[in-house]
């Protein structure tokens, strides 16, 4: 559904215009108060009408091209909300109503920013795509803060590429030994470059994804076991247009099977919806730093308390990957859902440069 959508979305507004219809300004053409008002026409009426930010830059097809992806985004929203809301959640309306939400907003929230981001002159600190390393391993810890506890877990996590197929494993580990999260994944490439980390001109990919999780806490006394599957997309923006080359959108949606048990002594199966979707950056030829948000909530950050729509709405955040010499890297993540969950550690990219 994602993919249909982000595709959908690229050759409708790809049709809008001719690529050479427009002449792009240099940085050094656009005075500071043009540059102002494109900032803040982005951002307002831009949170609307998408690409206001690039028409006042004179960048009239990059505009119309964010504008008609925008609202294929925002149309995908309301059907998919109107079919939640509207039935009270029925489970019929659920299936296909939340990836509909999920794969729209995936393309309504990224035209923003990627609007914003133009319009406040992100061209010019544009970095290059990269293919994933062949093989990684990370050490890390991992804080969390919530109504009812404070804890710090240790973290560890690795992956290695075989071809198309990918392997990879986390843990964390409450320093106080009660907690353990662990998981083990496998991932298809279909579509994208091969993981030799070089860089690389388009860094769009398409995969599916399967994976088992099993989450233990002795304070709460509950064990979770979980199986799922999803399909995932990265498309870079230059894609949609030459002036958004250097960002990059993410969705990934799914289906899980959950498993709880209380206490040990009560047990109980559940369905899980899986979705996600990010607005990111590459930053020079090795690094990235995105936002995302994060539909499910059995995670450590669980879901926002937004009102009625707790228990429905996941949790946002924004993750950072720097490479800071040679084969290491830092990464941090800041999860934020009923609780604030913040990761730091250093990664080891093993395989070519």
């Amino acid at each position: 559904m994602s993919r249909v959508l982000v595709l959908a979305a690229v050759l409708v507004a790809s049709s809008t215009a001719r690529a050479d219809d427009a002449t792009a300004d240099t940085s050094d053409e656009i005075s500071t108060t043009r540059r102002l008002a494109a900032i803040g026409a982005a951002i307002v009426p831009g949170v609307v009408i998408h690409g206001s930010g690039s028409w006042v830059l004179r960048e009239k097809r990059a505009a119309k091209r964010l504008a008609v992806t925008g609202w294929i985004g925002f149309g995908a929203m309301a059907i998919g909300g109107a079919a939640v809301g509207i039935t009270g959640g029925s489970p019929e309306m659920v299936i296909w109503g939340v990836p509909m939400i999920i794969g729209g907003a995936a393309l309504w929230v990224p035209t923003w920013l990627g609007d914003i981001w133009y319009a406040a002159g992100g061209p010019r600190v544009r970095g290059a795509p990269h293919a994933d390393s062949a093989w990684w391993v990370e050490l890390g810890t991992t804080w969390l803060h919530d109504a009812y506890r404070e804890r710090a877990l240790v973290r560890g996590a690795g992956r290695v590429e075989l071809g198309r197929v990918g392997v990879g494993a986390s843990g964390l580990v409450d320093a106080e030994g009660q907690a353990r999260t662990g998981d083990v994944e496998a991932r298809l490439r279909i579509l994208g470059a091969a993981a030799t980390g070089a860089t690389i001109g388009d860094g769009s990919k398409l995969y599916v994804r399967a994976a088992v999780r099993r989450h233990v806490d002795d304070d709460d006394e509950v064990a979770i076991s979980t199986v799922e599957a999803e399909v995932g997309a990265r498309v870079d923006l230059m894609r949609l247009d030459r002036n958004l080359a250097g960002s990059f959108l993410e969705v990934s949606l799914g289906m899980g099977v959950e498993r709880v048990r209380y206490a040990d002594l009560v047990g109980d199966t559940d369905t899980l919806f899986l979705g996600r979707y990010a607005w990111g950056l590459y930053l020079g030829t090795r690094s990235e730093l995105s936002v995302f948000y994060d539909h499910r909530r059995d995670s450590l950050a669980g879901g926002i308390a937004a009102g009625r729509a707790a228990g429905f709405v996941g949790s946002v955040g924004a993750n950072l990957d720097l490479r800071v010499g040679g084969a290491f890297s830092f990464v941090g993540e800041l999860d934020i859902g009923n609780g604030w969950v913040t990761t730091a550690g250093v990664r080891y990219h093993g395989g070519p440069p």
